[in-house]
C-alpha cells in the first residue's frame, strides 16, 4: 500500500461512517483503475459498506466516482457531480487522448477532476467534475494548436465509446494469469509474473497479484503499459494438451 492508497482508505472510512447521517450520497472521484481496485478490496473486506455505486457518466466508464449512501437510498445517475463536455474540431485533424488531457492540464485543471475522454472523428466528449465545467467552457479554445468549439454535451451526438477490437487466437500451457498475459503481449513468462507481482495487472477492475490466478471466459484483463483484452472463449485443447483461447485485444 502506498501513501496515496492510505489516504484513499481514510477517506473511504470517513465516508462509510457518515453515510447513515446524510440525506444525500458522499462522493469520491474521479478514481482511476488502481484506486477503484483499492476501494473494492476495502469494500469486499467486510467494511460494512452496503450501499454504494461506481459511475463515471456513462455505462462502462473506466474512471469513476464512488457514491456511498445510507441504506435504502437509490443512487441515481443524476446525483453524481459529473458534467459531459463536447469538444468539436475539423475532422482533418487527428487528436489523441494525450492531446486533450495535455490541453486541460495546461489550463490548470487537475487530473482527478477529469474522467474518461471519448474521441471520434471531429469531436470528443470529456467527462469532468461539475465544479470545473464553467471554467473549461470559458477557457478552452484549443487542443494543442487546433481550434475547437466547446459546449455541454446534450446527447445529440453519440458517445464515441466503440473500441476497436482485434480478435486473437492463442494457446497456453494453462489458464494461469501469467501464462495468458505472456501469450497475449510480447512479454516473457518471467516479465509477466513480475508485472503481476508489482500490481500492474487488473482482472475485472481488481488488482490481482497472484501469478497463479485462474483466468476464465468473460474476464477483462488490463496490463499497465500494454493495454487491455477480453477473454472471450476457451475452445478446447491442442493435440499437445495446450489450452486454446480466443481473446479480444482493445487497440
Amino acid at each position: 500500500m502506498t501513501g496515496e492508497d492510505n489516504i484513499l482508505l481514510a477517506r473511504l472510512q470517513d465516508a462509510v461512517l457518515n453515510a447513515g447521517k446524510r440525506q444525500f450520497p458522499t462522493f469520491l472521484g474521479f478514481l482511476n483503475e488502481h484506486e477503484i481496485s483499492v476501494a473494492l478490496k476495502y469494500i469486499n473486506s467486510g467494511a460494512g459498506l452496503d450501499n454504494y455505486r461506481f459511475f463515471g457518466g456513462y455505462d462502462g466508464s473506466e474512471r469513476c466516482f464512488l457514491a456511498i449512501a445510507g441504506k435504502g437510498f437509490d443512487i441515481e445517475d443524476y446525483y453524481f457531480p459529473i458534467s459531459a463536455i463536447c469538444i468539436k474540431y475539423k475532422k482533418d485533424f487527428k487528436l489523441s487522448h494525450r492531446d486533450f488531457l495535455g490541453s486541460l492540464m495546461g489550463l490548470g485543471v487537475k487530473r482527478e477532476t477529469v474522467g474518461d475522454i471519448l474521441i471520434s472523428d471531429g469531436y470528443a466528449v470529456v467527462f469532468v467534475k461539475s465544479d470545473v465545467e464553467k471554467y473549461i467552457l470559458s477557457q478552452l479554445t484549443k487542443i494543442g494548436s487546433v481550434g475547437v468549439d466547446v459546449s455541454l454535451w446534450d446527447g445529440g451526438a453519440s458517445l464515441p465509446i466503440d473500441k476497436k477490437v482485434l480478435e486473437v487466437n492463442i494457446t497456453v500451457a494453462s489458464a494461469r494469469l501469467d501464462s495468458v498475459v505472456s501469450a497475449v503481449y510480447p512479454l516473457s513468462r518471467e516479465k509477466s509474473a513480475a508485472a503481476i507481482r508489482q500490481g500492474l495487472v487488473f482482472v475485472n477492475g481488481i488488482n490481482t497479484d497472484s501469478v497463479s490466478h485462474t483466468v476464465k471466459p468473460g474476464d477483462k484483463i488490463s496490463v499497465r503499459g500494454n493495454g487491455k483484452f477480453l477473454v472471450s472463449d476457451f475452445s478446447g485443447t491442442t493435440k499437445k494438451g495446450r489450452l486454446k483461447l480466443t481473446v479480444e485485444k482493445y487497440i
